[in-house]
């Protein structure tokens, strides 16, 4: 395989796999193509390059579980019971706005199926379906959305109440100040929740970088928290410890800087929605039209961007051992290496070597096991068969998980 198509077989299969690093975001840089690499990091979310090559075409696709996660997600997608009972997309027909229709929500967008309720000035998307207490509150990975937790959403409805939020500048929600500060992330939040009249407490379900947000919240509101679900989190100390994979970093950085491209691009007229369509997860098809049309708003590569810079810093608001106390915490962890999802030649192209990605791995596994000593009662939880998006591959380990966090804060 030429080194410039591993490199688009890597950025294709890259969404959901090296999303772990850090953000877990991955990327590939096809040279001066002014899409560059498409992105959508993530989580965590990683974002991919589809630049068709000696055809001056340009595709491109952000993460989310893209291809490599396709297969996975498919029993959370089009096989979720609960998705069929609540519509294809697992979101209601009707609508709630709490703001004008003119200043609430991008006009290239269809209606949200949440509440836009005005944050400090900007409004945020809040989708909330279900009955009970504690409510369950979803939180995505850097550059996703609320859409991706439609399936595992509508299969909670059902016995709970359920939430799940666009961060400002993802999704319907319009972008906030700067920086995008995880600080700035959970003032937000309890300012959304706050004027929503969504009352604690909630069972706190993060993934990747929404780990983080979720972890911060819970220590800036313990009497709203009834306990936490982390899934395959990002970690406050990672940058330290994949300082020691730096072929892994450097492919994660090389992503981040394409969705600026990327961004460019959608501006310029080169790309969009119907090129970043193939990269979408196996979600139902109402749901998959809406990740290409979010993932192809200029302001939402431009967010995850700005999340990303803000990282570093940001990890302060998230504590170490027994920044928790005992609140009731499961940490759920990928099954699959990054090695078990690409090809060798893809890999190779950019330089990660078998022996680079088992010290990768390695850290990461220690990453989350670290997690665990933020509550005196926690859990790890493996899923085996798991890539970084282990709630498209195996929504049930991540429903037993908030089940178990549930029925322990009752």
């Amino acid at each position: 395989m030429p080194v410039g198509a591993a490199r688009k077989t890597l950025a294709l299969a890259c969404a959901g796999a090296l999303m772990a690093v850090a953000l877990g975001a991955c990327s590939s840089d096809e040279g001066d193509d002014p899409a560059g690499p498409t992105a959508g990091p993530d989580d965590g979310g990683a974002v991919t390059s589809d630049v068709a090559e000696d055809t001056g075409e340009d595709t491109g696709t952000q993460d989310a579980a893209a291809e490599s996660d396709a297969a996975g997600s498919d029993a959370a997608g089009t096989d979720a019971a609960g998705a069929d009972a609540a519509g294809e997309t697992g979101a209601p027909d009707s609508t709630a706005t709490s703001a004008p229709p003119e200043a609430a929500y991008n006009p290239d967008l269809p209606a949200p199926p949440g509440e836009l309720v005005d944050v400090d000035g900007h409004t945020m998307h809040l989708y909330c379906a279900g009955e009970g207490s504690p409510t369950v509150l979803l939180d995505a990975g850097l550059g996703d959305t609320s859409v991706n937790f439609w399936p595992l959403q509508a299969q909670l409805t059902g016995t709970v109440r359920v939430c799940s939020y666009d961060r400002a500048g993802y999704g319907w929600s319009q972008p906030g100040p700067e920086p995008r500060s995880i600080d700035q992330i959970v003032t937000e939040l309890g300012t959304l929740l706050d004027n929503a009249d969504e009352e604690g407490p909630f069972v706190l379900v993060g993934h990747s970088f929404g780990g983080l947000t979720m972890l911060a919240f819970a220590q800036a509101n313990p009497e709203d928290t009834a306990g936490v679900v982390l899934v395959d989190s990002s970690h406050p100390n990672q940058g330290q410890a994949l300082a020691a994979v730096p072929a892994v970093v450097a492919v994660q950085e090389a992503e981040i800087a394409g969705l600026a491209r990327l961004a460019t691009a959608i501006e310029a007229g080169v790309s969009g929605p119907d090129e970043l369509r193939s990269a979408a997860p196996e979600l139902p098809s109402k749901a998959r039209e809406l990740w290409a049309l979010h993932r192809a708003q200029p302001e939402s590569l431009e967010t995850a961007v700005a999340e990303y810079a803000a990282l570093e810093e940001g990890m302060a608001a998230v504590g170490g051992p027994g920044a928790l106390g005992d609140t009731p915490l499961v940490v759920i962890a990928r099954g699959i290496g990054l090695e078990g999802q690409l090809p060798p030649e893809a890999l190779g192209s950019v330089g990660l070597t078998p022996e680079v990605l088992d010290r990768f791995d390695t850290i990461w596994r220690g990453l989350q096991e670290d997690l665990l000593t933020l509550s005196s009662n926690s859990e790890l939880v493996v899923a085996e068969d798991s890539t970084h998006y282990v709630y498209l591959d195996e929504p049930d380990v991540v429903l037993a998980a908030i089940e178990q966090v549930l029925a322990e804060s009752s």
